[in-house]
């Protein structure tokens, strides 16, 4: 057509910018993606690593108490009728038994406090002047709490007595509830003859009950609970004491009666710590052996890392030619689902090795032997750790670098784009014009050609 004028450009052609760019930006990720795939690997094999570390540092405790003599210094008190007494002992008993008979229980003393009138109001104040006062022995030397109970109620009286280091007291009713009559129970906090109540006085009415508030005549207060010592009978030797507890009677024991009845005692070594280490060590083994299978199986993180398989042999040598021999470690029972190889402690052979004069030293050498190859091994594992940390981290900075820089290249082109889009954008409405004027020429012509 004469006079028809066209640019070509992205909107003239259809070409989409943004997916092209999208696409371009896809590709040019490649290399970072593959980046990233070898961290994740990386990743995973110092997850895995870290997770060796773990186990071969929960040796670390039980081998070292192991190393240590207190273990085996350690005493236990077996008891034939647990329910007459409690015993504690530390490594200074000596190994022996004891009869022990318990003929009575230590028991702190109680007395009722009378009233000369009927109280049936405990917060009700007490108008009458005048004390209260109770005597009564601290471990053997005389004492005692007096109360000026002008303008208290018979409560505040109590909440005074409970204040005391020796001596607390309660409220009852000794009258009915549509007629009360409240009087005070008062109690020595500590038991034992030694530290009894010695009397009740109202310093108003001193030997009779003509005046005060508090009577002194026996009918009224008196003692509900005798204040008694423990006894006990050890060996056909007789001891007291003013609580339920004996401390010094035997060196490194201390027994705490419960109730009358007899009981055998027997001091012997406590083993069941020495067992209890050595179960954990074992449990450890195998616990390692579990984790070191599963990080080096086929496809896993660390596989065709055999040095981490030699180390599992190396430890298993060391159990086995420091205490094979005893018979006191067994392979445990194998299924389907269990993992060969695993150990346990035979408990019948641990109690008799444990005998052995010799058994504190095979494990403290053992121990030791133990220790120094996990310490050696921990340290490698721990450098091959930090190789994966630092590997991880220059990863992450190359990925980042080329990921800042693939975004500005697409920036850039996208700006590009952008820019020449405008241009043709330009272009176009420029052509236009230009059709248009030379439509109106034409049409023109046309006109004065018809003229």
């Amino acid at each position: 057509m004469a006079g028809e004028f066209y640019i070509s450009g992205i909107s003239g052609t259809g070409f989409d910018y943004q997916a092209y760019l999208a696409k371009y930006q896809e590709l040019k990720m490649i290399p970072v993606k593959m980046l990233q795939a070898d961290q994740t690997k990386l990743m995973a094999k110092q997850e895995a690593i870290n997770s060796i570390k773990s186990k071969l540092n929960a040796f670390l405790d039980p081998l070292t108490a192991l190393q240590g003599d207190s273990i085996y210094n350690t005493k236990k008190a077996v008891l034939s009728n647990p329910d007459v007494a409690s015993v504690s002992v530390t490594q200074d008993a000596l190994e022996t038994s004891y009869t022990l008979q318990v003929n009575q229980l230590a028991q702190a003393n109680s007395f009722k406090v009378g009233t000369i009138n009927t109280i049936s109001d405990i917060n009700a104040k007490i108008t009458a002047s005048g004390s209260l006062t109770i005597n009564y022995l601290k471990d053997g030397v005389s004492s005692s709490l007096t109360i000026d109970y002008q303008n208290k109620s018979l409560k505040e009286i109590m909440d005074e007595i409970n204040q005391s280091q020796d001596l607390q007291a309660s409220i009852i009713n000794v009258g009915s509830s549509s007629s009360p009559d409240y009087q005070l129970i008062v109690m020595s906090k500590n038991t034992g003859v030694n530290n009894r109540i010695t009397g009740i006085d109202d310093a108003a009415n001193p030997g009779d009950d003509s005046a005060g508030v508090f009577s002194e005549n026996t009918s009224k207060t008196y003692e509900t609970v005798s204040a008694q010592d423990a006894q006990i009978v050890l060996n056909g030797i007789t001891f007291s004491s003013s609580t339920n507890s004996f401390d010094n009677i035997i060196t490194g024991v201390s027994i705490t009666v419960k109730d009358v009845g007899t009981t055998d005692l027997t001091i012997t070594q406590d083993t069941g710590s020495i067992k209890s280490k050595l179960e954990k060590i074992i449990d450890g083994y195998n616990q390692l052996l579990q984790t070191v299978q599963k990080a080096t199986g086929k496809d896993a993180p660390l596989a065709g890392e055999s040095s981490l398989n030699s180390m599992v042999s190396s430890i298993f040598r060391i159990i086995s030619d420091s205490l094979g021999k005893y018979g006191i470690i067994d392979t445990a029972s194998n299924d389907a689902e269990t993992t060969k190889g695993l150990l346990k402690i035979n408990s019948e052979a641990f109690d008799e090795f444990i005998k052995n004069p010799e058994a504190k030293t095979v494990l403290q050498n053992f121990a030791s032997s133990l220790e120094n190859y996990i310490n050696t091994y921990t340290d490698n594992v721990s450098r091959i750790s930090t190789n994966y940390s630092n590997r991880i981290r220059d990863i992450d900075e190359r990925i980042n670098r080329m990921t800042v820089n693939i975004n500005k290249e697409i920036e850039s082109m996208r700006m590009k784009f952008a820019r020449l889009e405008v241009y043709l954008s330009e272009m176009q409405a420029l052509q236009l014009r230009i059709q248009n004027f030379a439509a109106g020429l034409q049409l023109n012509n046309q006109q004065n050609n018809n003229q």
